[in-house]
């Protein structure tokens, strides 16, 4: 239960409760959410059981009726019609700041009558919000190109055309971009050649483009030569039109120039360069810098350092000034030919040229940080020394030389340079990832503390409840929280992931401490929209909570509900999902006994399935999510809904689960299906070589016109069972078949009269036995070498005595003529292939 605030909780300070430490840490801000349980309040989870065997499991009555469905599964509010939703999407993608993630996700929702009333200007703000152009994730990061991306960019484009929306150039242009970034060249190329086939008069950006791409690949120039003669020819007839209007005639600028001469640079052929600045000169086009240093990198590439220099020469001989870039590539060359007094000369160059080595320059430099300081000190002319230090100590920190930092620091000092915040960032971001949270928190006390001149920002106090969090330090995270507070600073949402991370992973967790934490994102001003991450840290939380004692508070499933559905439809809280966010609050709801809740969540997940698979990978890796809804569907009694989730769970390629088996077989009873279960536990023990069909001249079956049948080969003939078509029916896996399942089976065999695949099913057993005596059946050794099928057995296919006892008191139980005859023969069976599980 969750403490009021104000009361003392038993042993340290550091074992207070959570939700206290937060109230605390909001000071006068009131609570969103009453952490006290009602007293009225009752459990809605039922007691976990595990289910055996047959024995174990009670005799049911018929299918219960839903009587407490969720909120958002009642009919209660009407669905927006198709261009409704397409107004709210319009909105969203042109005023609502989504990135790629949400505008992908919500464009996908809308039923397909609503693309329709999209424009084409909406596709192509969606093209290049999913390609990233431009816009940033939640973390502050570009999103990372990848195939997944194109296919959702394809996707977008392809519903476009369903709709009757026209592509543009604009459309090209994005489709175009992702498939040379992705180096899908002959796709892009393709894409230019149906731009004109629509009649579409391209600009020179999607050529430029593409030139690009080829210009990175030594392998590719001779296609990027035959688009530049084709682009050539094509201005030359006004088929190209100006990136700035469609109605001017395009002309060949630098940057287009630049990519073709870095076409001829990475293959060595200066020559070819030589001539094409003889072109732009004739043109009236100037090089620039870039295009020199991109020559440059050419001459080094292929004639050396020594050529290079002299070609920086010959650079400021012409009225070039060298810069960053330009160093950076010599002193790259210079290391690599390991010349260091070379690399200690041009360092000395570039300092006297008033040029701040840049952090990339630092790192390729093989000198200790004194060497560096030194040069720059005795040669530097308005250098900003600042500047040089701050990443020296951060190579220093990443080295984990905490000393060399604290020296770089003292000599910083004594020159009267001051450090400044990146200073303190390197030190402090180093020792949090090297878990040293005494030494941090003494370094910003002596940095940021009372009367110091310096002011943390959010980066710095954010590194700081980091620091903390990986420390399990709990106070530490709230007391830093309070000071972004006290200094008028805002959490980020990154934060707000750090905080609700630490107060999931404690043992002790406290899920108000949690809710209260989410519920503060919404009363920011503005509002901090939550994060992928941030739903799957605390749809962890809820899992674990559930898990550990099976059941979940009205208040907290009040506050899962309404999380996933305010992130499922607000158009300013929307959230994309990916594959661990369906698992983990799945599983939450299904360790909860919620059924209705937990299949309504996995239905949202196959939706989205449907066009991005990825999002059911972590939920089909394991059996053991699939297996938490099987359960609780047993606890509701919903049998049909166990076999529904059987099919899927072979259409999800899911490995398989001896528990669920047993489940499953026994839904199979429940509801009349007892052919169902026949199919299932034979599909599952007959491999392939196995099972003959119809017109097998191995099967000594007359060949019929209807071949859907496949025939089991008993010890009396052949049993035709239909594993072809059955959607139940799973692939060979008898390591899931145990002698447990195999009872349960017997028993519904004799009880829906098909005793006659019960000798059958028990040979099948024994053909997937390994070849041992020992009691314990283990595939570790040699004995079952050159079993096309051993990997697949496991340990289940040992026979114990009391699941022999059980198929035999079942036997005798049974009224069928053959039953006497059948006992016979699995006495036989057990004393021939399972002597140590014999009945006494």
């Amino acid at each position: 239960a969750l403490a009021i605030e104000g009361k003392q909780q038993r042993g340290s300070q550091q074992r207070r409760c959570l939700s206290e430490l937060y109230y605390r840490s909001t000071m006068t801000k009131p609570p969103s959410i009453k952490v006290q349980k009602p007293a009225a309040e009752t459990d809605l989870a039922i007691k976990k059981e595990e289910i055996k065997d047959i024995y174990s499991i009670p005799k049911l009555g018929p299918e219960k009726a839903d009587d407490s469905p969720l909120g958002h599964n009642k009919n209660t509010i009407k669905p927006a019609k198709p261009e409704e939703q397409a107004a709210e999407y319009i909105k969203g993608i042109h005023s609502k700041g989504w990135n790629g993630e949400i505008a992908y996700s919500r464009f996908y929702s809308m039923p397909r009558e609503s693309y329709k009333h999209l424009r084409n200007i909406d596709i192509n703000r969606t093209l290049a919000l999913v390609r990233g152009a431009g816009n940033n994730t939640h973390a502050g990061k570009k999103r990372m190109l990848s195939s997944n991306i194109l296919l959702q960019m394809t996707n977008v484009y392809e519903a476009g055309i369903w709709a009757g929306i026209v592509p543009d150039r604009y459309t090209y242009q994005e489709l175009i971009a992702i498939n040379t970034d992705l180096m899908n060249f002959d796709r892009a190329y393709g894409l230019i050649e149906e731009m004109i086939q629509r009649g579409i008069k391209p600009t020179i950006r999607p050529y430029r483009k593409l030139l690009n791409g080829y210009s990175a690949l030594v392998g590719e120039i001779d296609n990027a030569r035959r688009l530049w003669q084709s682009m050539l020819a094509k201005i030359g007839r006004d088929e190209i039109a100006a990136e700035e209007s469609s109605d001017q005639p395009a002309t060949l600028d630098l940057a287009t120039y630049t990519c073709i001469v870095a076409a001829e640079c990475n293959i060595g052929n200066l020559t070819r360069v030589a001539e094409i600045l003889e072109e732009m000169s004739s043109a009236g086009i100037a090089a620039d810098i870039v295009l020199r240093n991109t020559i440059l990198g050419g001459i080094l590439k292929h004639g050396g350092l020594d050529a290079g220099i002299k070609e920086v020469k010959f650079m400021v001989d012409s009225g070039y000034v060298p810069n960053s870039y330009t160093y950076y590539l010599l002193i790259q060359s210079a290391v690599g030919e390991e010349r260091i007094g070379v690399v200690k000369r041009l360092l000395i160059e570039s300092v006297k040229r008033g040029i701040t080595p840049s952090v990339k320059m630092i790192r390729k430099l093989p000198l200790l940080p004194a060497e560096i300081l030194d040069i720059v000190t005795e040669n530097g002319v308005e250098i900003d020394m600042i500047r040089v230090y701050n990443p020296l100590i951060g190579l220093a920190m990443r080295e984990n030389s905490f000393n060399e930092a604290l020296g770089l620091i003292a000599r910083m000092r004594a020159q009267n340079i001051e450090p400044n915040t990146v200073t303190y960032s390197h030190l402090l971001d180093a020792l949090s990832k090297a878990n040293r949270l005494n030494e941090a928190k003494l370094i910003y006390k002596e940095a940021f503390g009372e009367g110091r001149k310096l002011v943390p920002d959010t980066h710095i106090l954010g590194i700081m409840i980091d620091t903390c969090a990986r420390a399990d330090d709990i106070r530490g995270i709230f007391w830093y929280k309070m000071e972004m507070e006290r200094r008028g600073l805002a959490p980020t949402e990154v934060i707000y992931n750090i905080i609700l991370s630490a107060l999931s992973r404690r043992k002790q967790m406290d899920l108000g401490a949690i809710m209260s934490t989410m519920n503060e994102l919404m009363e920011t001003n503005p509002p901090i929209r939550p994060s992928t991450r941030t739903l799957n840290v605390v749809y962890t939380a809820f899992q674990t909570k559930a898990e550990q004692s099976g059941k979940l508070t009205h208040t907290e499933l009040d506050f899962l509900r309404k999380w996933y559905n305010k992130t499922s439809s607000d158009i300013d809280l929307y959230v994309p999902r990916d594959m661990f966010t369906y698992a983990f609050i799945i599983s939450a709801f299904a360790n909860a006994g919620l059924l209705e809740d937990a299949l309504f969540v996995y239905s949202d997940m196959l939706k989205h399935a449907e066009n991005d698979s990825s999002v059911r990978t972590h939920f089909t890796r394991s059996p053991k999510y699939m297996a938490k809804l099987i359960l609780v569907c047993a606890k509701n009694q919903q049998y049909t809904k166990i076999l529904d989730l059987w099919r899927d769970w072979r259409r999800l390629g899911i490995p398989g689960h001896e528990g669920s088996l047993r489940i499953v077989l026994f839904a199979c009873d429940q509801v009349g299906q007892s052919t169902t279960a026949r199919d299932i536990v034979f599909g599952l023990l007959v491999p392939p070589e196995l099972r003959t069909v119809p017109g097998d001249p191995d099967s000594g079956i007359e060949d019929s016109a209807e071949k859907t049948h496949m025939h089991i080969i008993g010890s009396n003939g052949t049993l035709p069972i239909d594993l072809e078509d059955s959607p139940f029916i799973h692939d060979y896996q008898p390591a899931i078949v145990s002698g447990s399942v195999l009872a349960l089976f017997v028993g519904i065999a004799i009880k829906h009269g098909m005793i006659e695949y019960i000798m059958p099913a028990l040979n099948l057993l024994r053909q997937n036995k390994p070849k041992t005596s020992r009691p314990m059946l283990s595939l570790a050794g040699g004995d079952d070498e050159g079993d096309p099928h051993a990997s697949k057995l496991g340990v289940n296919t040992r026979f114990s005595s009391d699941n022999a006892a059980k198929i035999l008191a079942l036997l005798q139980e049974s009224k069928h003529e053959s039953s006497k005859e059948i006992i016979n023969e699995f006495l036989t069976f057990i004393e021939d292939n399972f002597p140590e599980a014999a009945p006494v």
